[in-house]
């Protein structure tokens, strides 16, 4: 009798709430899963996680790539699926593809088509040709450019392409509402990114409950399931590092725009279209496409659309059946919902009872579960490592002491891991097994 080939494992980089939700999903259907990360969160501690390995650096560079070239062949991880979690990490696997699919299965595609969702300033310039609607958006080189635009006030200055922005003031906008505004917002924003990776946006009004999304699985640009939802809040509430709660509702509206986009790309894979609707015009205007999981995916499987599921089996041949959400969830993230609904009811948008409210019904948590506890545990602790004043870091160790073998150079970074969390020790043990 001929036994069942093992299912391919899943290397995830990135380890929090997302991963941890692409982890649970994976992991209760009996795929081993490993994450790597520069900072253990909520999913490092996951049940599911097989093995955990810290790397001690950006993951947007040179030599973690080379260091997931080498993790392969070492760990005997050849023909396991990649999934990065991280814009700049997808970036990372996109423009290598080709280098990393000697190693891997690859769920992120080339840069061809990842970068019409990363650079926004080619995300806009195709909804622009597909008449896709979207906030209008300007693009100077210099401050003597700023002089020069009809630029019509408040708008954002935000980055084009990279995250520089965010991880330097833990913002993904600057706002301005006149002149003398913008050209101080600038000034900060070009001693951060390059002038040409700055663009200048309107603010469209409205709050978490004009905005958006339509969540997918595609298969060369053809929506296979899709369901929407209504990102209700953010922290923060002005201009988010992330959705707190959201709520699957029915926006039939979204699905024909979004399709455009996504057929035009000719994507495949799991992603996230977000929207934004303007009172003044009446009209759902488009603000961003996310080729990997987004914050609040697991809303989707409660709502019947396992995305990371699907992807799985897309990739092992098995394509997912067209497939109907069941509506009537709300997703949340307690850890940032509590402080946006403060700032919600200090700034008059709800009241207490509305927001304690809103909270009825079926609740799908971002980390919390019964049956997976640590994970709220640990997201808790690196939440409290990530609000702690930053300091300089100096070169890592493995860039500075060379390796005599891929065995050793792993040998190193699990030991680091080790000293850093003892959670990792699992590492030595099952290499050594």
């Amino acid at each position: 009798m001929l036994q069942e080939k093992p299912k391919p494992g899943v290397v995830v980089i990135g380890s929090d709430f997302r991963a941890l939700g692409v982890v649970r999903s994976l992991g209760r259907r009996g795929v081993p899963c490993i994450v790597v990360d520069n900072l253990p969160r909520s999913a490092w501690f996951s049940r599911y996680v097989k093995k955990r390995i810290r790397w001690h650096g950006s993951l947007d560079t040179e030599e973690f790539l080379q260091f997931l070239l080498r993790l392969a062949p070492a760990q005997h991880l050849e023909q396991w699926v990649l999934l990065p979690m991280p814009d700049d990490a997808v970036e990372l696997v996109a423009r290598h593809a080709e280098e990393l699919a000697s190693y891997y299965q690859l769920v992120t595609q080339g840069w061809d088509v990842v970068q019409w969702a990363n650079d926004k300033r080619l995300t806009y310039r195709m909804a622009q040709e597909l008449e896709v609607p979207c906030p209008q958006t300007w693009y100077p080189r210099s401050e003597a450019d700023l002089q020069k635009m009809a630029i019509r006030f408040p708008v954002i200055i935000k980055p084009a392409i990279s995250l520089r922005l965010q991880h330097a003031l833990r913002l993904k906008a600057l706002p301005a509402n006149n002149y003398e505004e913008l050209l101080a917002q600038y000034r900060l924003a070009v001693a951060i990114m390059a002038p040409e990776d700055i663009l200048l946006q309107e603010i469209i009004p409205g709050d978490g409950r004009s905005q958006f999304s339509l969540a997918a699985y595609c298969k060369d640009g053809r929506v296979l399931a899709s369901m929407t939802a209504r990102r209700t809040r953010q922290y923060p509430i002005d201009y988010g590092l992330g959705s707190s709660f959201v709520e699957a509702i029915e926006v039939p509206a979204l699905v024909e725009p979004a399709e455009k986009l996504l057929n035009h790309m000719h994507v495949t894979g799991m992603l996230e279209v977000e929207f934004k609707y303007d009172q003044r015009d009446q009209q759902y205007k488009l603000l961003d496409i996310n080729l990997r999981p987004w914050g609040w995916h697991t809303l989707s499987i409660a709502c019947g659309l396992d995305f990371p599921w699907m992807q799985y089996c897309d990739l092992l041949g098995e394509p997912p059946a067209p497939q109907t959400p069941r509506y009537g969830y709300h997703w949340v993230r307690f850890i940032t919902d509590l402080p946006a609904g403060l700032q919600e009811i200090r700034a008059g948008i709800t009241r207490p009872g509305a927001y304690l409210r809103s909270h009825l019904g079926k609740a799908v948590f971002s980390v919390f579960a019964w049956y997976d506890p640590l994970p709220a545990l640990g997201d808790l602790a690196s939440a409290f490592v990530r609000a702690l004043p930053r300091r300089k870091t100096h070169k890592q160790p493995e860039e500075e002491q060379p390796e005599h073998s891929e065995q050793a150079g792993l040998a190193q970074q699990e030991n680091r891991l080790a000293d850093n969390c003892p959670v990792a020790e699992t590492l030595m043990s099952e290499r050594k097994a």
